[in-house]
């Protein structure tokens, strides 16, 4: 199924993905069942999510960056984090956001994404954390 680690073509990176999408699903529902980490099953579902996009990007075609949707949506957790248990991570996200900077340049410098691949699994993965805990708050 797998020519290369590198998985440069889009029908490489279906089987992985979709296997992905399970793992990210039974660790949430695992973590959300207990009641003393049922936060941190958020940011799961929120991976989920995310791969849910990415596998649906596709068959349009469109390789989104994971590393980037990866680190994106470690911030989108930290800051719901923050403001869900009143703490002050600034410190924490500033250097994650610089963390996300370098994510971001070692993509486009290694030629294994297009700015447009990149900015889209940064922006996924943080939007995606935050729809997650949205939906948390209306349930």
């Amino acid at each position: 199924m797998i020519d290369s680690y590198h998985m440069v073509t889009i029908e490489e990176r279906k089987f992985p993905t979709l296997l992905f999408i399970s793992i990210c699903y039974i660790l949430g529902n695992w973590l959300f069942k207990s009641t003393v980490v049922d936060i941190l099953s958020l940011f799961y579902f929120g991976y989920g999510l995310v791969l849910i996009f990415t596998y649906a990007f596709l068959y349009f075609k469109i390789k989104i960056s994971l590393h980037t949707s990866a680190i994106g949506g470690l911030l989108g957790f930290l800051i719901y984090f923050s403001y869900h248990y009143k703490i002050n991570l600034i410190l924490l996200l500033s250097i994650f956001f610089l963390l996300s900077g370098l994510i971001s340049t070692s993509r486009l410098k290694l030629q294994a994404h297009t700015i447009r691949e990149v900015f889209l699994g940064y922006i996924i993965g943080i939007l995606s954390q935050f729809i997650v805990y949205g939906i948390y708050y209306i349930i």
